[in-house]
């Protein structure tokens, strides 16, 4: 990680170590705010592999989601074309700005990534997410963004519902929504004493890559996600016990017996156990048959 000074614009070593990472965090009077669910990476050695796997190009335009101290915003700043980050943190946003003053490719912006309006051009979304809210992060990337490419640090237990398959305790409305629009790879685990401070769980590293078409229309999206909404509301319940009972959506019960029997679903069928492919196809079912 390069720490750039305002003050000397002087360069230490790409890469800090523990110890100093805590002692600049000292200096600056910086400290994780609980409230924002911070935890900074501090290891060498899975800074390096994150850089690496994230394999930034110097056309690229990264967007860093909750950039903290700058850990890894350092490294990115001198390999990319663009760096935007948006850090909630008033402290730390300030310290960046003074840090990065010199570099005129760097933006830093002070503000709530749920709340600022989608930077547009971004070719890849980092970030290091609070584990509070990442789903909400992840579900707004999918929708309002772009990129082609994004990459996560986030609590395993989310990666597994990430990567989780249909009929398993894991597999759930986030898994299905999220792979509307991105295909999933889990990189790799890192434990939590190579946090500051050092969570309870450890951490996934993610790759998100961005389905190049998009199966379902404006229309059919809206049905799509009221049917995974109803299907996971009744978890372990026959899916076509739940449509009719949707908080959702009213499902017309004749539409979904001939939805079913078109689609060949077994009647007794339950929502956790459609696959991605089959929420896509009784959604486009829906939408055209619906009077």
């Amino acid at each position: 990680m390069t720490m750039v000074s305002s003050a000397s614009g002087k360069k230490k070593r790409s890469i800090l170590n523990k110890k100093e990472i805590l002692a600049y965090l000292k200096s600056q009077g910086l400290s994780p705010n609980r409230a924002y669910g911070q935890h900074f990476l501090i290891s060498e050695k899975y800074i390096e592999a994150i850089v690496t796997a994230i394999n930034p190009q110097p056309d690229d335009c990264i967007l860093e989601i909750g950039p903290g101290p700058g850990i890894l915003t350092s490294p990115l700043s001198r390999l990319v074309k663009k760096l935007f980050c948006i850090e909630i943190d008033a402290g730390f946003a300030h310290i960046l700005t003074e840090q990065f003053a010199a570099m005129a490719h760097v933006t830093i912006v002070h503000d709530d990534f749920l709340k600022v309006p989608p930077v547009r051009g971004c070719t890849r979304i980092v970030g290091n997410l609070p584990y509070n809210v990442s789903s909400q992060i992840i579900f707004r990337v999918a929708k309002h963004y772009s990129a082609s490419q994004c990459f996560f640090l986030i609590q395993k237990e989310m990666a597994g519902r990430l990567i989780a398959l249909p009929g398993s305790a894991m597999y759930s409305a986030f898994t299905v929504g999220i792979r509307l629009y991105f295909d999933v790879h889990k990189l790799f685990d890192i434990p939590p004493h190579v946090f500051y401070p050092e969570p309870k769980v450890y951490s996934t590293f993610v790759q998100l890559i961005r389905k190049k078409n998009m199966p379902l229309q404006d229309n059919e999206k809206e049905i799509f996600e009221q049917l995974v909404a109803t299907a996971f509301w009744a978890r372990r319940k026959m899916l076509k016990t739940a449509l009719k009972r949707s908080p959702y959506k009213t499902f017309d019960r004749s539409l979904i017996e001939r939805a079913f029997e078109a689609l060949d679903f077994d009647p007794g069928v339950r929502g956790e156990e459609l696959s991605l492919q089959d929420f896509i196809a009784l959604a486009q079912y829906c939408a055209y048959h619906e009077k």
